[in-house]
């Protein structure tokens, strides 16, 4: 069970609520975003009170349906509103009034689109009541590690428009963006990469981006911050918390605007100031944030960040050591590497003469190393990789070469052959070796805080791809998309290194003293 008092932070009551009044909650599926967003908040497994709020309706999904929010008898932790425009204010004295603080305004057309009155109106409504209100223009939050203060179990509370399907994680998002968070979702499966919370937080009219640092500070159930950002309103306590906070947990943000194109996107988005690119790169670098250039790359960067870390492995330094059992691979790897201004350390004498007892005839010792077309699970896995590992001179080891079953997919002459008995015997041996193999691999990551990276054209098509992401070894479709990830996961390790050397350093010279 969650305990929701280590985090007293106001976010949690935003997480955490035993129950959600809803304004404008209807059944018109697939079409209305009211009824969308409810029907996920349902269906994900919310185990709190709902409260439909609709004017006509008696019932919405089976939940009985208020007029009003004076109607409740009970309670009500968090109000969230998805009506047109011109009923927020209404809606946001009667929540006032009933002594509810927590708010999620969906509804859009406030500042991106320059409506100053309407702002300042519903403004003026949130300062008498002291209403703590995420948007408007978003799409509300995720917490799947959602937990009752009377109850043990925990659940997924997904407010947002989309399912989310994957296990409870340790990876948190905030966005400027509405949808983002939801859109992320259908990015998450093929990293292996699971969320613990996530914030759309639309035009930030209360709650910001710092607002969701100091919260991922102290929360136990985030280990890796991912950002996207179009417009940083409180600067220097930005930077303040991003500097503190990234020696810790990483932060890795997504920032689109510091293009004329970008910004004017933004501008029409959100309504933010999107600003010089120069400077959001020298406030990124100096407090250790990581900047991702693709949506693609920053889960990318967070499904190793998150594999990584409960290893203590994140690299050092940027020496990467590459094998394959395919040349065109290994060289593609190695000019990706090169390109990325990694390097990539001649093998020592010591490594070549290990090695060298194990290689077929037509394999030669050295980085990239080519095992030549060698299926020896064990090997590839687990005494090669140990290898490298134990001879300290390099940082990461990327592979390409994990095969799995549907290497072995044929047409019909083959499958009947495939079938047979015997044949169904050996493979399933050899899959066994597989599956030990990469077992015992996780013993080398663990005592040697040496990271492992995968590379598998086929992807989920094939079960080893994922049999690897499930046991902490980051595995990638193409080998660019692999490689620009570590150079920014190395580019973090290197800084972390340095700033916990500084710590540690100060602390010595306290005692000293």
């Amino acid at each position: 069970m969650v305990d929701q008092k280590a985090n007293p932070h106001f976010l949690n009551s935003f997480i955490n609520p035993a129950s959600i009044a809803f304004f404008g909650a209807n059944e018109q599926i697939p079409d209305n975003m009211g009824a969308l967003q409810a029907l996920t908040l349902i269906d994900n497994g919310y185990l709190g009170q709902i409260y439909p709020i609709h004017p006509r309706l008696d019932t919405v999904f089976g939940y009985k349906a208020y007029k009003s929010i004076k109607d409740i008898p009970n309670k009500v932790d968090l109000a969230k509103l998805i009506l047109p425009k011109r009923y927020v204010p209404q809606i946001l004295e009667e929540c006032g009034q009933c002594g509810v603080k927590h708010i999620i305004i969906v509804t859009a057309g406030y500042r991106e689109v320059n409506d100053k009155d309407s702002q300042d109106e519903i403004m003026a409504i949130i300062n008498k009541y002291d209403l703590k209100v995420l948007g408007p223009n978003c799409i509300g939050m995720l917490n799947t590690h959602g937990s009752l203060l009377d109850s043990s179990a925990e659940f997924v509370i997904n407010t947002t428009v989309q399912m989310y399907n994957e296990p409870p994680g340790t990876v948190s998002i905030a966005s400027q963006s509405g949808t983002f968070v939801s859109h992320s979702f259908m990015l998450l499966a093929e990293r292996d990469l699971h969320l613990s919370r996530g914030f759309s937080l639309g035009n930030e009219l209360i709650i910001d981006l710092c607002d969701c640092l100091e919260f991922f500070e102290q929360d136990q159930q985030t280990e890796v911050i991912l950002l996207y950002i179009e417009e940083i309103k409180r600067g220097r306590r930005f930077y303040e918390l991003a500097k503190r906070i990234s020696s810790k947990k990483p932060i890795v943000v997504l920032y689109p605007g510091g293009t004329s194109g970008g910004s004017k996107a933004i501008s029409s988005h959100t309504g933010s100031m999107a600003g010089n690119d120069e400077i959001h790169n020298a406030v990124f670098n100096q407090s250790g944030i990581i900047r991702a250039d693709s949506v693609e790359e920053l889960f990318d960067i967070a499904s190793i960040l998150a594999k990584l870390i409960p290893t203590d492995s994140i690299p050092k330094g940027d020496r990467i050591a590459i094998m394959t059992n395919s040349g065109g691979p290994g060289a593609m790897m190695a000019d990706a590497t090169s390109r990325a201004k990694l390097t990539l350390p001649p093998l020592g004498e010591k490594l070549k003469l290990k090695l060298g007892k194990l290689l077929p005839p037509t394999a030669q010792a050295t980085n990239p190393l080519d095992l030549t077309f060698s299926l020896n699970p064990a090997q590839f896995h687990y005494t090669i990789p140990r290898m490298y590992a134990k001879s300290s001179d390099f940082d990461v080891l990327i592979c390409y070469g994990a095969f799995g079953p549907s290497f072995f997919r044929f047409n019909e002459f083959g499958t009947s052959f495939m079938n047979q008995e015997k044949s169904k015997e050996k493979l399933s041996q050899w899959l066994e070796l597989v599956e030990s193999s990469i077992e015992s691999a996780k013993r080398i990551v663990a005592k040697f805080k040496f990271p492992i990276i995968n590379v598998i054209f086929m992807g989920l098509d094939e079960p080893v791809f994922s049999l690897l992401n499930k046991s902490d070894f980051p595995t990638f479709k193409m080998p660019h998309q692999a490689i620009a990830a570590i150079k920014k996961v190395i580019g973090y390790g290197k800084y972390r290194h340095k700033i916990l050397n500084l710590q540690n350093l100060t602390k010595k010279e306290i005692k000293t003293d």
